[in-house]
């Protein structure tokens, strides 16, 4: 089964490959296609074509996905470094004995490469990514969207993907950074050229039209149907088999136990079960690797085709397949780095004792890997076999009780609700407990059922002054946002002498935060709890806090201000590497800011950057939409609002947290439709909730002017001003708004006051907007894609768009040419 030395085809999948490689904006290539399309040998060949200065490294995912070691692909790859450069994660992967931080942990991943770059280009290979566990895909999200040096580059090959995987393709397909290659199915001609390659002959024509048409095109299958070229594609896997190299029993044998184990097999854990002496162990590998059914890696062998080891394993009969799995079981037994495999092996060979301690063993490793998503699975597992096994709890080593509070913590950590769900009502049920009932109640909040009764339980059943401090803290958090500030005050108040009083400076950092927005009413007042929950919060805290002092802000018409706190929470957000995860609310408050302030360009420019972002939340998307359709409106272009504003309608839904934003997206359709306002504002006024959302309530109020105003509070200048338009007092409206900066709010009291900012686009230079001069500035300053993003407060993705449309535009083809040109143009810099 020696694979031809002829490469046939390709060539433009190739090009793509290597202009991928050449070009310094691209820094991911993903290869899709078909299982025996060709897409290791396309990359096999890239690589052994980029000569020796890049360090080719690769790492293959594993068939048993989330039963196996979190991060498989890239242990291989990191192993694949020098010893000096691996010893910082030497303690990380793959031997996590420690809890680790996901943030560190990627964090520190794009360290270790980066720095190893600097010496020598780095190319990544991470092979059947459709087999990947969750946090792998995470891992690979993160590198790409934050890798900034030119001198690293990611391949991954996968088949069509499903699940996770086709929606992570989909969003990295929208990246300026990724190029997709899709080698296709081989052309006739190419057929007969692998025919030839195969054969040692020319092939007669009648062969290589029968091949080509049942082949379709697959080199894997034409391989396979070059000696038999009439049988069927559902033939193929008996076509492999004949397609082995004669096996004399040894050999057989190790290839069969290595299908076993799956794809990838690691050389200790093949000895171990061959049970073979060393020499005859080697004698065939040698062979099978001289055949090429395997290829070696760095610390086993991997099948040169799954469908290959398919072959191999789908011959066993289902008896021979349990044994050699419990052959596995048993050699993995001391290998506790292979503990997921073990549960796996043992699974299969139908061995529920081992498989259900295994599994529990594998979970806990998972909890200290951050690997939640493996660690929900293999959870689940536990869970699912506990009936099947007698004695459950002293075999696993843990009673079921704690076995479903660990299945709800990672069901938290993942957003499994349902889930999570049934195995917390489980949890009560044999033992409540106030800290079971929180679980609960976060479960709840995350599917938006309300889970307030489940806290007021666990306060009363809470004697532990802590744990009482975090209840109140979630119940103040829940008064708040559902428009209650002074229960909310209450209750944050309450956690923060509990707090204080044993020096916990997270809980005290949540309290004041909470405590500044019970008391938005007093703006003094409340900046000065968000200034102490800043000084006292973690990264994730610190950006939260940005956000609601910034709304704050916003809402009392502080707007420069509400600016330079968004900022802050943006630049916290770049520092700890969650850009992507928090920022979009974030970019919404300043975009809303830049709109109020009558600064239009800027608005559009970054609601234009933002919507180009992958996996944009729904709500973030709806609220850029009614802040570009009201500048739409103001500019005299009402049918682009419309559109803008029938769009936000389709992607809010009706669920009872994005009530805020239906009411400031009714508002903009009163203001479009003037003569539905009465109809608009009642059902609005019937369905929304005013008075608990002051701040959008307001404005509503003062586009539609209804003849009876509800009870809704005034909070500030802002609210006070649309007040005043809502009962026709356009003079103290007027008069708030000049004193605020608000141009076009001001222009609605005052007819003859300025017009609103002109629409004409600022003046470039070199073809260039605004923004891409900024960037370009940047550039010429020796900034990468990273630097530049935090720089201007956004993301890397959009940093690698302008970059990559300025090297367009001034037909550039690197970085240094295009800096060249701006410092050509001021030579006085």
């Amino acid at each position: 089964m020696t694979t031809p030395s002829t490469f046939v085809g390709r060539g433009p999948e190739l090009a793509a490959l290597l202009a991928a490689f050449r070009d310094e904006t691209v820094g991911t290539a993903l290869v899709s296609g078909e299982a025996g399309i060709g897409k290791s040998r396309l990359v096999h060949e890239f690589t052994t074509r980029l000569g020796s200065e890049p360090l080719v490294l690769t790492g293959r995912c594993l068939e048993f996905g989330n039963d196996g070691l979190p991060f498989a692909p890239f242990v291989g790859v990191l192993r694949g470094l020098t010893p000096g450069t691996f010893t910082s994660l030497a303690a990380l992967l793959p031997d996590l004995s420690q809890p680790v931080d996901r943030m560190r942990l990627f964090s520190e991943v794009l360290t270790v490469l980066e720095r190893a770059a600097e010496s020598r280009s780095l190319v990544l290979v991470l092979e059947d990514l459709h087999w990947a566990d969750v946090s792998s895909l995470e891992l690979l999200t993160f590198l790409v969207a934050n890798l900034s040096h030119s001198g690293v580059f990611l391949i991954g090959t996968h088949r069509a993907p499903s699940g996770p995987l086709r929606q992570l393709v989909a969003e990295l397909a929208r990246l300026p950074t990724v190029r997709r290659i899709a080698p296709a199915p081989l052309s006739r001609h190419e057929v007969g050229r692998q025919l030839a390659a195969l054969l040692g002959r020319e092939p007669e024509p009648t062969l290589v039209a029968r091949v080509f048409e049942r082949s379709r095109g697959n080199p894997l299958f034409v391989e396979a149907l070059s000696s038999s070229p009439e049988e069927t594609p559902a033939e193929l896997l008996e076509l492999l088999r004949a397609g082995l190299p004669e096996l004399d029993g040894d050999t057989e044998h190790v290839l069969t136990i290595a299908a076993v184990a799956g794809s990838v097999v690691e050389h200790d854990v093949l000895a171990a079960v061959v049970g073979l002496p060393e020499p005859e162990l080697h004698q065939a590998l040698r062979y099978l690797v001289v055949e090429q059914v395997l290829q070696p890696t760095d610390t086993g062998y991997a099948f040169r085709h799954a469908l290959i080891r398919q072959a191999v394993y789908d011959l066993l009969l289902p008896v021979e397949k349990a044994r050699r799995h419990a052959q596995y079981a048993t050699a993995l037994l001391d290998m506790p780095e292979h503990v997921a495999e073990l549960a796996a092996h043992a699974h299969e060979a139908g061995d529920h004792p081992l498989a259900l301690r295994a599994a529990w063993q594998a979970a806990e490793r998972a909890q200290r890997t951050g690997a939640e998503a493996e660690r929900l699975h293999l959870l689940q597992r536990v869970l699912e076999l506990w009936e099947k096994v007698a004695d459950a709890a002293a075999v696993a080593g843990v009673d079921r009780l704690t076995a479903l509070d660990h299945a709800v913590q990672a069901s938290l950590a993942t957003s499994a609700v349902a889930a999570g769900l049934s195995w917390s009502v489980e949890a009560l049920a044999l033992a409540p407990s106030p800290r079971r009932y929180l679980f609960q109640a976060r479960l709840k909040n995350l599917g938006n059922t309300g889970g307030r009764d489940d806290l007021l339980q666990a306060l009363t059943l809470s004697d532990e002054d802590l744990l009482r401090g975090e209840i109140l803290a979630e119940l103040a958090a829940g008064s708040v946002f559902a428009g209650d500030p002074v229960r909310g005050a209450q209750d944050a108040g309450a956690a923060l002498e509990i707090a204080e009083r044993h020096g916990d400076a997270g809980l005290a950092a949540r309290a004041h935060a909470y405590l500044g927005l019970a008391e938005a009413e007093d703006l003094e007042a409340a900046c000065r709890h968000f200034a102490a929950a800043r000084a006292a919060a973690d990264p994730p805290t610190k950006i939260g806090v940005a956000l609601w002092e910034a709304a704050t802000r916003h809402a009392f018409g502080q707007h420069v201000a509400a600016i330079e706190v968004i900022q802050l929470g943006l630049r916290t957000a770049h520092e700890t590497f969650q850009y992507s995860r928090h920022a979009p609310i974030l970019v919404v408050k300043w975009v809303q800011a830049l709109t109020a302030l009558g600064r239009w360009a800027e608005a559009l420019e970054l609601i234009d950057e933002t919507l180009g972002e992958p996996d944009l939340p729904r709500l973030s998307h709806a609220a850029l939409l009614i802040s570009r359709g009201e500048i739409q409106l103001a500019q005299g272009d009402p049918s682009a609002a419309l559109a803008s504003a029938g769009t936000a309608d389709e992607l809010l839904g009706d669920e009872p947290w994005v009530r805020k934003y239906r009411i400031r997206l009714r508002t903009l359709q009163i203001r479009l439709t003037p003569d539905r306002a009465a109809e608009i504002y009642a059902a609005t006024s019937a369905a929304e909730h005013l008075e608990a959302h002051p701040h959008e309530a307001w404005p509503l109020l003062a586009a539609a002017v209804p003849a009876e105003l509800p009870d809704v509070p005034v909070l500030g200048p802002v609210d006070k001003a649309y007040r005043a338009m809502a009962i026709g007092d356009q003079e103290t409206a007027a008069r708030i708004w000049r004193e605020l900066g608000q141009p076009y709010e001001l222009s609605q009291c005052q007819p003859q006051a300025a017009p609103s900012p002109p629409v004409t686009p600022p003046k470039s230079t070199l073809g260039l907007t605004r923004r891409e001069l900024e960037v370009l500035t940047l550039v010429a300053e020796g900034k990468s894609n990273r630097q530049i993003a935090a720089e201007l407060f956004i993301s890397g993705n959009t940093a690698g768009v302008h970059v990559s449309r300025i090297l367009a535009k001034l037909n550039a083809s690197t970085r240094t040419e295009a800096a060249r040109k701006l410092l050509d143009l001021t030579p006085g810099r």
